[in-house]
């Protein structure tokens, strides 16, 4: 993917907040910078904080591209993951950077149930190995006391929760875009939402309302294990259809 400076780049949508910013550049097929009506791809860049910018590549009207974590405003500095997607819109790929150096773990995925094929471990931009984990035998480990993190109420309060705050986001609707997004994030030990990233895309907006439930549901009941509260690795599909 050819890189375009970001002061030369055509902005068509830029919002503020307080300490987040959004902000929206539009490109030709060649990832030339271009007019709306002529846009084939964009780039979603969103500030955390002063020190994480999320810069997010997608298809104008299709599903993303890939998402790049940096330290900079500028996008120079790599750090945090970074996600590679497929045609269709599967997590393809995750690697982690540490001040623009790859390092740690990175995963090569395949098929809607997100196989691992490959793991991939670097150490400040070398590869240290490489590893096929259906060639690695794990002892199974058993648990006396086991219960995964669920949301308060149950799956008919979670049900009730989806559908009541679910919002047909007027992008979607105006392209006549459906589709099923999948959201993967994490229950932390004290039941809060960290990090929910997308692992089936379809269309920014549709990905940006998913990602956004997902975030505002609140605290849920953290997983339990061997007597401990413990983090705990969750999916959800939101379904988006016209009546």
């Amino acid at each position: 993917m050819k890189w375009i400076p970001l002061l030369s780049l055509m902005v068509f949508s830029t919002v503020a907040k307080s300490q987040d910013t959004d902000s929206y550049y539009v490109f030709d097929k060649h990832w030339k910078p271009t007019e709306v009506n002529s846009a084939r791809y964009f780039l979603h860049i969103h500030q955390f904080n002063d020190t994480c910018w999320q810069w997010d590549y997608y298809n104008y009207t299709g599903p993303l591209i890939k998402t790049e974590r940096y330290k900079d405003k500028d996008g120079k500095i790599r750090h945090g993951y970074s996600r590679h997607y497929d045609v269709k819109g599967l997590l393809d790929s995750v690697s982690y950077y540490k001040y623009g150096k790859k390092n740690g773990n990175s995963y090569k995925y395949s098929g809607e149930k997100f196989h691992v094929m490959l793991k991939y471990v670097y150490r400040d931009d070398t590869l240290i190995s490489v590893i096929n984990p259906d060639t690695v035998k794990n002892e199974k480990v058993n648990h006396t006391d086991e219960r995964e993190s669920d949301y308060p109420g149950g799956v008919k309060a979670w049900t009730d929760y989806l559908n009541k705050n679910l919002i047909y986001p007027e992008r979607a609707q105006n392209e006549r875009i459906q589709g099923d997004v999948l959201v993967m994030f994490t229950v932390d030990q004290n039941g809060l939402v960290e990090d929910p990233s997308i692992a089936r895309s379809v269309e920014y907006s549709l990905d940006d309302t998913s990602i956004k439930i997902i975030k505002d549901s609140g605290k849920w009941n953290p997983a339990h294990q061997d007597g401990k509260l413990i983090k705990s690795y969750k999916m959800q599909t939101i379904y988006f259809r016209f009546q």
